[in-house]
């Protein structure tokens, strides 16, 4: 496992020259914690040294001072800088406009001298789209170098504004895309030179709590949308709210696996825990959502036809076809069960309801041919037949999906009048 630095670099400032840049950074006093840094020029050093790091990717354009990186490298790590490299370096990077070729200077010295598991990687400016993307591309190298368990620090302090945005997005889709690597952000981090003349030193401040609401958001959508509240559980458990954090789990345990009694049950206990005070984390700003998804299971007044029927209705919202097929199918029986006055949960007494559907009087009914329909799609989703039958087998899957709402507002409509046809 290493620890590597992510850092952009830009053209220097203009503090000793208003017209042009000066090709280097400004002295100033870091603050990282408690601990200052006086007389630091390159913020990536600091933080190199701060967390004792053990590599440093650099990503800059062609006008980037990398003749700088060079020499101030050189002097840290003790190593002999070739005047002439530094000098010929210098003079095509002033030469470079933001078309030039990428390839036109050779950044592999420097790569020498910041050491093993660092490198240096040329970026266009990001005009427009293509140049964005093909960004991107050459970022996305970062993936390749990273072994597991590696630890991320970013630096964002330098460079266009939109690179260091367009940086932190990225690091955002590597880390998910490069998941089984288990790589970690330790840190996102900026120096905040705006506040050092007021404060007579620049406070280096970490960003991660922001990077990290990029996950409560993928985890707010996967509940919502698929019920899976599992990254959410996760990162309640790293703010210490370990029950609240359990209690989302078997939610989504009994979601993932359809036991109606327990996705009712566990929506109420979860609705009531959500009404004590929740600790000030990042979970406050998507409490509202997980309110809004519990409220719809956590409803005890209606009958479980009727449950089954809303339930079966949001899986099929949300794509999940073969569960919803599942609880339509069960919704209907559950229906004639209560509306017979026989026992929903004896499987003797469901199995007299499906027999009741073929009886010669009541299998023209609009509930009788729904169930047909809707019966065979179960039949091969539970058997895993995948055999939708019907003239065109494509056709037919392709039927089942787009037919999955309207076959459940038909049993709406029908479970309305309590009998077996709609009004």
């Amino acid at each position: 496992m290493a620890k590597i630095l992510i850092s952009s670099i830009g053209v220097g400032g203009r503090f000793k020259n208003q017209h042009i840049s000066d090709r280097e950074y400004q002295d100033a006093c870091y603050k990282i914690g408690d601990t200052l840094y006086p007389q630091s020029r390159f913020i990536a050093s600091v933080l190199y040294e701060h967390f004792q790091l053990d590599g440093i990717i650099f990503i800059g354009t062609v006008r980037s001072m990398w003749e700088e990186v060079y020499r101030f490298f050189c002097e840290t790590n003790s190593v002999h800088k070739d005047d002439e490299y530094w000098l010929d370096l210098a003079c095509k990077i002033d030469s470079l406009k933001h078309d030039s070729e990428l390839d036109s200077i050779d950044l592999s010295p420097i790569e020498k001298v910041l050491g093993e598991r660092s490198k240096c990687i040329l970026i266009k400016y990001g005009l427009d789209q293509d140049e964005l993307w093909e960004n991107f591309d050459r970022i996305f190298q970062i993936v390749e170098m990273l072994q597991p368990g590696d630890e991320i620090y970013i630096d964002i302090t330098h460079s266009f504004r939109s690179l260091s945005l367009f940086l932190f997005l990225t690091i955002t889709f590597i880390r998910d895309l490069a998941s089984e690597k288990q790589i970690k952000i330790a840190g996102v981090y900026y120096g905040m030179l705006d506040v050092s003349r007021e404060l007579n030193y620049t406070p280096v401040v970490d960003l991660k709590p922001l990077f990290d609401m990029t996950s409560w958001i993928k985890g707010a959508y996967s509940l919502q949308s698929y019920g899976d509240g599992y990254l959410i559980a996760e990162l309640l458990k790293s703010q210490n709210e370990s029950q609240l954090a359990n209690q989302i789990e078997q939610l989504s345990q009994s979601l993932n696996i359809n036991s109606v009694n327990d996705i009712k049950q566990k929506s109420s206990t979860l609705r009531n825990s959500l009404q004590t005070q929740i600790a000030k984390t990042p979970f406050k700003y998507i409490k509202n959502i997980l309110e809004n998804f519990v409220k719809k299971f956590s409803r005890s007044s209606v009958n479980e036809s009727e449950y089954q029927l809303e339930l079966a209705g949001w899986y099929f919202d949300n794509h999940r076809y073969s569960t919803g097929y599942i609880t339509l199918a069960e919704s209907i029986i559950t229906y004639l069960c209560e509306m017979k006055g026989k026992n929903i949960r004896s499987e003797t007494d469901r199995g007299k309801m499906k027999d009741y559907l073929h009886e010669p009087q009541n299998k023209s009914s609009d509930l009788a041919r729904l169930y047909f329909d809707v019966n065979p799609i179960r039949k091969s989703i539970a058997h895993a037949l995948l055999d939708i039958r019907s003239s065109n087998e494509r056709g037919s899957l392709s039927n089942a999906i787009n037919n999955a709402k309207n076959y459940q507002q038909t049993a709406r409509q029908i479970f309305k009048t309590g009998t077996l046809n709609q009004a």
